[in-house]
C-alpha cells in the first residue's frame, strides 16, 4: 500500500486474501525461500499474514526485543 493516502480496509483485506491463498497454492511446489522474498518485497511482516500462512511458506516468526 502507499504511504501517505487514505487506506480502503475492505479493498485491503480482498487483496491481502488473495496473496494469501496465491501463497498457500505455491507453498506446494515452491521453495519456501522464494515465496518468504515475495512477502518481504511486498513489504508485509510476519504479523500480517494469517499464522498458518505464513508457517505453510516457512516464514520465521521474528523474535521479540524484550
Amino acid at each position: 500500500m502507499r504511504e501517505g493516502g487514505t487506506v480502503d480496509m475492505e479493498r485491503f483485506l480482498r487483496l491481502l486474501a488473495r496473496l494469501e491463498a496465491g501463497l498457500i497454492d505455491a507453498a506446494h511446489y515452491a521453495k519456501h525461500e522464494v515465496l518468504v522474498g515475495i512477502v518481504e518485497k511486498a513489504g508485509l511482516p510476519y504479523e500480517s499474514l494469517s499464522e498458518d500462512v505464513a508457517e505453510a511458506i516457512g516464514m520465521q516468526r521474528p523474535r521479540s526485543s524484550r
